[in-house]
């Protein structure tokens, strides 16, 4: 069942969540530097239309920023890997949610198992600025790591809606070693996409102020699955699963989770 803690017991404790419900099963992974609770709302939402759903901290996060900053890409993918298969084993058909980063995970997954479906949202193949922007972040971020210099999230934890900002417990600076992997990360999963096949939704927040604008048509472009569709959410910046637009989203996740269950017909129209 769900967790209860209060958001206060969230913010002294990296968070995890279960709400065990049915054969359909989904993993929430959240973002870059976030937790599990703002994954939260959405696996309310979710598990009250009969989805087990699962949310999960990645290594790193919601504990300090030296473990955050010592945490590699291939760790961050292990637990995501082996939280996948731990669903799996319970539920007929997983479907994988990443926020962020977390849809860089998913993206990445799906190259590795054959996933009944996967959801990105706002995931940044490139930063604000594209090339250029991935160039500067590099540039400031190996020069900082030197000295282990960490760098404020600024706009990162922005949201044109407030109501659920309480679910914001991540690190509220981020060290330059964490962004540079951040930006590795980006780079391989640029190469992998062409290997995606799995049944996909791709989620983009028109008024995102942290990634690259074309993210979402990038990956929905790229990947070469026979089902897939791009939602572009009006009115929510970066922090989509928190934002504006966010009963759109649960909406839509919940709708493609249901269409890549063993007991539905998968088929999902292209859109652009």
């Amino acid at each position: 069942m769900a967790s209860t803690s209060t958001v206060a017991e969230k913010r002294s404790m990296a968070p995890a969540f279960s709400f065990i419900e049915g054969p359909l099963g989904c993993l929430l992974v959240h973002g870059f530097g976030d937790t599990a609770a703002l994954m939260e709302p959405m696996g309310t939402y979710l598990s009250a239309q009969g989805v087990s759903t699962k949310g999960i901290t990645l290594p790193g996060h919601g504990t300090s920023l030296e473990d955050f900053a010592n945490i590699s890409n291939q760790r961050l993918l292990g637990m995501v890997e082996k939280e996948y298969t731990k669903l799996k084993e319970n539920c007929d058909s997983v479907v994988t949610v990443g926020f962020s980063m977390g849809g860089l995970l998913a993206l990445q997954l799906a190259t590795m198992r054959d996933l009944e479906g996967i959801v990105t949202i706002c995931a940044p193949v490139f930063p604000r600025g594209g090339y250029v922007g991935e160039k500067m972040i590099k540039t400031v971020s190996r020069f900082g790591a030197k000295f282990g210099a960490t760098i404020p999230t600024l706009g990162m934890t922005s949201l044109s809606d407030k109501t659920l900002s309480e679910y914001l417990v991540g690190y509220k600076s981020y060290p330059t070693r964490s962004l540079l992997r951040l930006v590795e990360l980006m780079e391989t999963t640029r190469t992998v996409l062409k290997r995606v096949k799995a049944p996909i939704l791709v989620v983009h927040s028109r008024r995102d102020d942290v990634i690259w604008k074309k993210s979402g048509e990038y990956i929905f472009d790229s990947v070469e699955s026979k089902k897939k569709s791009l939602l572009r959410l009006e009115n929510s910046r970066h922090k989509a699963p928190l934002d504006r637009d966010r009963r759109i989203l649960f909406d839509e996740v919940g709708k493609f989770c249901s269409l890549c269950s063993q007991h539905a017909d998968p088929a999902t129209p292209e859109t652009e």
